[in-house]
Order: structure tokens, then sequence, then C-alpha cells
């Protein structure tokens, strides 16, 4: 034969295909393609060759349709093992089918799936613990995998990440997040951490059965650009405030501001948290949180918001229904249904209306004669004074207390809780060694689990016993200062009137007002409550301050 007949009897075989799937033997017939067709003798050459029994009739159809669809010749009886093995679109996995003979003694040998794999195609990611399997057990297979790939890995992209908890960030993700928890205030000084910078990494390549190399692609670098008072060190990974200040993020750049001036507390500044001090302009609205630690002023109103500060607050416009706390003092045009605690003086212009107050020392209405304590409870440390208290005009409650006791009273409830959990606790212990004692004295010596309960239980006995004595002294202590004060402390000062159904209450002792009194003041005499004209009392308590001032070191 010629080259040119070789060349064409190769390109006629390329015309059909001969599939064997189990006992069912298809064949596909192409299209003729440019004159050239199908060689009907090439078929049944291949037909002999494979051992194929089959009609004539079935072929001449299916040769004569040339169908290009493969289609059922012949079933056959299997003489001998055939191994198939599929690949998955993506080749990344590989999987083997064994069929074993009807009739024979022929064995699967590792050159029938050796030649299955090459015929798939399978080249890497074989896994030869399965091949062994599968020719040791010499049994029929379904579909088991054979082979896998290893998927590419991209490279992991450059990151910028805050040090301080998210609550106090300023990486707003698609400027989208919770409308009060902007997170656009972080507070910093100069040569604070603001940010690390984690490098973008290369990638690994993968592959697939097929021995192909799968390119995998590096990450992109973090995007951020060095606004004012922000440096970066020398290798790239860590970003520093050079003043101090707060973090604001303006798309891709970072600055570090250090003076936090602002026209309101609301949805378009969202919550408020600032080491230094926070001037707002007009109002502070309902549901938002400011805080701060140098102090607050604040130009117009305060709604149902939270403002904290370990400084001073001032609230020029007046307060209604807000929660306030302050480690300095806090100033006020007034109060409406308020919570106060303050571990200095509440000095309010015009009233406290509704509102539960606590102040570690004062707490003052200053207006004369119009300002007013209305409802509520007014706790302070040493005075309350207002103009007026109470209402004539209903029946609503107010309670005044002042007194060491105020600020004693709840430390002394809280180590009081604290006393009794101690004492349960050991009583509970106490119980569980006497029973394991008894264990001891009548079974004999415990095993090493139990031993080890008994010394963890006596451990615990011993350190609760060293807390109740640390507990000890402190409590009577704080019962002395309730029930017996050292000296007469506290004052209520009412220079316009006291209506009926106020309470009074200086340290330990109690007076409910069943009539108004005018100009008035209550104050300790001698451990007994009096009330006594205003006058009176301002004179006696400049003599108090006199005193203090002269015998203070």
């Amino acid at each position: 034969m010629t080259d040119a007949q070789s060349n064409e009897a190769a390109v006629a075989e390329s015309f059909f295909e001969i599939r064997v799937q189990g006992k069912q033997v298809s064949l596909r017939v192409h299209p003729p393609e440019g004159g050239v067709r199908a060689n009907l003798t090439d078929i049944q050459k291949e037909l002999r060759r494979r051992e194929i029994a089959y009609r004539l009739d079935t072929l001449f159809d299916i040769y004569k349709r040339a169908s290009n669809e493969f289609e059922p010749l012949a079933n056959q009886e299997i003489t001998r093992f055939d191994v198939e093995v599929n690949v998955v679109d993506d080749w990344q996995e590989a999987r083997i089918k064994v069929v074993p003979p009807d009739r024979g003694q022929e064995k699967l040998t590792p050159a029938h799936i050796k030649q299955a794999l090459e015929a798939a195609g399978v080249q890497k990611g074989i896994n030869y613990d399965v091949i062994r399997e599968i020719l040791m057990e010499q049994k029929a297979v379904e579909d088991v995998v054979v082979a896998r790939g290893h998927p590419k890995q991209d490279g992991r992209e450059g990151v910028i990440e805050l040090v301080h908890p998210p609550s106090e960030g300023v990486f707003v993700e698609h400027n989208r997040a919770d409308y009060r928890e902007l997170n656009l205030i972080n507070n910093v000084v100069e040569g604070d951490l603001i940010a690390r910078i984690t490098h973008p990494t290369a990638g690994k390549d993968g592959f697939d059965v097929r021995a192909r190399v799968l390119k995998s692609r590096p990450g992109k670098r973090a995007r951020f650009k060095l606004g004012r008072n922000v440096r970066l060190n020398e290798d790239g990974t860590e970003l520093f405030a050079a003043k101090a200040g707060y973090v604001v993020r303006r798309g891709d750049k970072l600055s570090v501001e250090n003076i936090l001036d602002l026209p309101n507390v609301d949805s378009e500044t969202g919550n408020i948290r600032f080491h230094g001090v926070v001037r707002v302009r007009g109002q502070v609205e309902d549901a938002f949180i400011l805080e701060a630690e140098k102090g607050i002023d604040v130009g117009g109103t305060v709604g149902k918001a939270t403002v904290r500060c370990k400084g001073d607050i001032h609230i020029r416009g007046g307060a209604f229904g807000a929660v306030l706390e302050c480690e300095g003092n806090l100033y006020a045009r007034f109060l409406s249904e308020c919570t106060v605690k303050c571990s200095g003086d509440v000095i309010v212009d015009e009233y406290v209306l509704h509102s539960q107050v606590a102040a570690k020392r004062t707490v003052k209405v200053t207006r004369e004669p119009k300002g007013f304590i209305t409802g509520g409870h007014i706790k302070a440390g040493t005075e309350i004074w207002s103009p007026n208290v109470g209402s004539d005009v209903s029946e609503v409650a107010t309670a005044l207390e002042v007194g060491a006791g105020v600020s004693v009273r709840k430390r002394y409830e809280a180590l009081q809780e604290r006393i009794d959990s101690n004492l349960a606790a050991f009583d509970g212990l106490r119980k569980n060694l006497a029973f394991l004692q008894h264990q001891r004295e009548t079974e004999g010596p415990m095993d090493s689990h139990k031993r080890d309960i008994y010394e963890r239980m006596v451990a615990s006995g011993q350190k609760l016993i060293d807390e109740l004595q640390r507990q000890g002294p402190l409590h009577h202590d704080m019962l002395h200062a309730l029930a017996e004060p050292e000296e007469d402390t506290g004052m209520v000062l009412i220079s316009q009137q006291v209506n009926a159904g106020t309470t009074v209450q200086v340290q330990t002792s109690k007076v409910n007002l069943k009539d108004p009194l005018e100009s008035c003041a209550f104050l300790l005499v001698g451990g007994a409550l009096k009330a006594m004209p205003y006058a009176q009392a301002i004179r006696l308590h400049k003599q108090q301050q006199a005193q203090r001032a002269h015998t203070t070191p």
C-alpha cells in the first residue's frame, strides 16, 4: 500500500466509531465529508478484530443512515474484563467502571486499567491504592474515583485591618452600615498603631487529571492612600498615627483628624465615641450614643439618647428622656424624664422633672424663684438644692435622698449578695467533703480520680474561706456606716416651697411630708432628722464648710 492509500484508509476509518459498554455494542457512522465516507469493509474488519458478533442487516441500516449518533448494533456475551474510565467536565476527577466477563477465566491485569486510563487521557493524580484494591478483588466496580486533580489556589488579596475593635473603627464596607453604628470615630494618640496591612500572596498552581497546569491568579494589593497625620512603616505593613485625634476614611484615603466638631449626632454621624472633647452645635437625637473622655458640650438639646463622659457634660438646651453618665460634673438647662449618674455635681438651671438622678456630691436647681424638682427620685452624696420641690396640683411622688448612706448602700447590697453566694457554695462543698470522708473511712483509700476531686474541693473551700475573711471587715464597716454615721452629713435646702407628698431622706432617717412647707431645710442634728428655716440652715451650712476647710490638712 502506498503512502497515499494509507492516508486515505486512515481518513476513512475516522468516519466511524465503535463503542462497547458492558454487553451493549454501539456504532456511530459519520456523514460523508468532502466526498469521503466510512468504508463498510473497514467497519467489518474492526468488528471481526474485536470478536463482536452482529447482524449484517442491522449494520447495513446504520451504515446507510450515517446519522452521526451512536446506535445499538449488537449485544454480546462478555468474555473478558471490560474497563471504562470516565472524566468529569472540569477534568478534576476520573471514575472507573469494571465489568467482569460472563464466562471464561480471564484475570483483570494492570494493563487493562492502564489502557483504560490512557484511552481517557488520565495521566496525573491517579490513586494507585484504589487500583491495587480493584486488582486484588477481581470484582465488578461501579463508578469509583480513580484519579483526582488539584484545584488552583488563587492568591489571597492584600487586606488592611483595624487594630481596634470594629465598633470603634472607621472602615465601613461599601459605605453601608447600621445607621447608628457608622464607625466614624476611631480614637488614637500619636504613635498608635492604626491598622495592619497584609501583603497579597502569589497563589498556587493546580493541575487536572490530564496533567495540565491550572495557572493561579495572584492577589491584589490592599487599596489605600495616606492622608494627613498618618505614616507608614518601612516594610509597608503597619499604619501609625502621627498626631492624636480620630481616624477618618474618605474613599481609599486614611487620615487622623484632631478636632471633633459636629453639627448634630444623628443618622449622618451615627454613634460617636471619642477620647477627646466633642462639641455638638445642634442636637443629639433619639436612640443615639455619644461618648467622650475629656468633655462633651451640646449647644442644643439631647433626646432619648445615651451620653457618657469621663469629664464634664454641658447641655445648653436641656435633655428629654436621656441617659446621662459622667465622672465629672453635669450642667444642663433642664432635665425631663432623664436617668442621671454623676460622680460630681449635677447643676440644672430651670427644673428636674420626673427624673432619676444620682450624684456623688450635689444636685442643685439654680433658677430663683421658679426653679423646681418634681417627680422622680433624686439622690446626692452631700446636698440637694432647689427653689421648689414636688407639686401642688398633682399627686406625683417626689423623693429626695442625701447622705453618706446613699453611696454606701449599693456597695453594701452587692457585697451582701456576694457573701450569701460564697456561704451557699461553702456549705455545698462542706457536705460533699463530709460524704467523701465518710466513704474513705468505710470503704478504704480513695482511687486516684476521687482523690483528685477531694483535693480540688479542699482547695476551693480554702479559697472561699479566704474571700469570706476578707469580706467580713468590709461588711462590718459598711453596716456601721449605714446604721451609725460618724457625723451629721447631708442636707436638703428648699428656698421657696416643698409640697405635700414629698419624701425626704437624710442618711437613714426619712420623713414623708403631709403638708407643704416654705423656705426650709432638712438635716441631721444629733443623729435626728430636723426641719429648720432656710436662712438658718444656710448659716449652718457655711459654718460646716468653714470647719471642714480648717480641719482639712
